[in-house]
C-alpha cells in the first residue's frame, strides 16, 4: 500500500489525476464521490473519491491467464482529505497481481501508475504492508 501526501488542493489532485489515468492508456471504469453520497445521508466527510482503473485489454489477458483473477480489476486510486491535505492511497499493481500469477501484467500497471503520480507533485511518500 502506497499513501501519497500531495500538494495540490483536492480538486486540483482529481483533476490532474483523471487526466494522467486517461493519458496513460487506462479506462476509468467508475467514480465513486463518497463525500458527495454522504452528504445524501447529511453526513459531512471532507473530501473522498476513488478512481477505479483498468484496461480491457489487460483485464482479457489476466482473465485467459487465470479466470480465479478475475476479482482483482478495476484497480482503485484513493484519493482523500484529512485536516485538509490531500492524500493518494493505492496498492501496488504487482504486489495485487503476482499472487495470481499475472507477474507481467503487474509490472506494466506498475510502469502506469508510477507515470500517473509523477503528474501530481508528491511531498511525502509512505509504504506499509498487510500481515
Amino acid at each position: 500500500m502506497e499513501i501519497l501526501k500531495v500538494k495540490g488542493g483536492f480538486q486540483e489532485t482529481l483533476d490532474s489525476l483523471e487526466k494522467a489515468i486517461q493519458e496513460n492508456n487506462l479506462k476509468i471504469v467508475s467514480r465513486i464521490n463518497a463525500q458527495e453520497n454522504l452528504a445524501k445521508a447529511n453526513l459531512k466527510v471532507e473530501g473522498n473519491y476513488i478512481f477505479e482503473v483498468f484496461r480491457p485489454d489487460l483485464a482479457y489477458k489476466l482473465f485467459k491467464l487465470n479466470i480465479k483473477a478475475g476479482i482483482v480489476p478495476p484497480l482503485r486510486i484513493y484519493v482523500f482529505q484529512k485536516d485538509n491535505e490531500t492524500f493518494v492511497e493505492y496498492c501496488k499493481p504487482s504486489d495485487i497481481l503476482n499472487k495470481w500469477g499475472a507477474e507481467e501484467i503487474g509490472r506494466e500497471l506498475d510502469e502506469m501508475f508510477e507515470n500517473i503520480f509523477k503528474r501530481i507533485d508528491v511531498i511525502e511518500r509512505n509504504s506499509f504492508s498487510f500481515p
